[in-house]
């Protein structure tokens, strides 16, 4: 079963104040969690160190922590190889044609590959539109209803 994950302005369902009480401390424990490394791990490629310069500020803003390292390693190594891919592509052809038939270059797979990474761990660390809509939008309070009875 998945864990809630809402932050307490996004929770839109009546939470008891206990239960209001543990999100805000689960909350201030996860922004006192340990920044991300300004520092590109050593097992990067050169594209994907660069890559992982340019957004780790970028993510500094976002609630992304140390604990991620992993997934924005992922992400910029895939953007590395995306990057290659895409110009291994660019010099050669698609497909290439023997007597036994037609071949895809072994590049397209990698491309392909590597654009897919690249959309499951982009919204996960708010590098989409809509993912970073959902961390900054707060959600607003549903208005009860008037109850004709709560004068009596």
């Amino acid at each position: 079963m998945g864990r809630n994950t809402k932050t307490l302005s996004e929770s839109t369902g009546n939470l008891t104040i206990e239960q209001q009480e543990a999100k805000k401390l689960t909350e201030k424990a996860m922004h006192e969690l340990q920044d991300l490394d300004n520092k590109a791990p050593d097992w990067l490629d050169a594209t994907a160190r660069k890559e992982y310069k340019r957004i780790v500020p970028l993510l500094k803003e976002l609630p992304v922590a140390s604990l991620d390292l992993a997934l924005v390693s992922a992400y910029c190594q895939a953007y590395s190889d995306y990057q290659r891919a895409s110009v291994e592509l660019a010099s050669g052809e698609t497909v290439t044609f023997t007597e036994r038939g037609s071949k895809v270059n072994p590049w397209h797979r990698v491309k392909v590959d590597s654009f897919n990474i690249i959309n499951s761990i982009a919204p996960k660390l708010g590098l989409t539109i809509d993912s970073r809509m959902k961390i900054f939008t707060p959600q607003s309070k549903t208005k009860e209803p008037d109850d004709p009875l709560k004068d009596f």
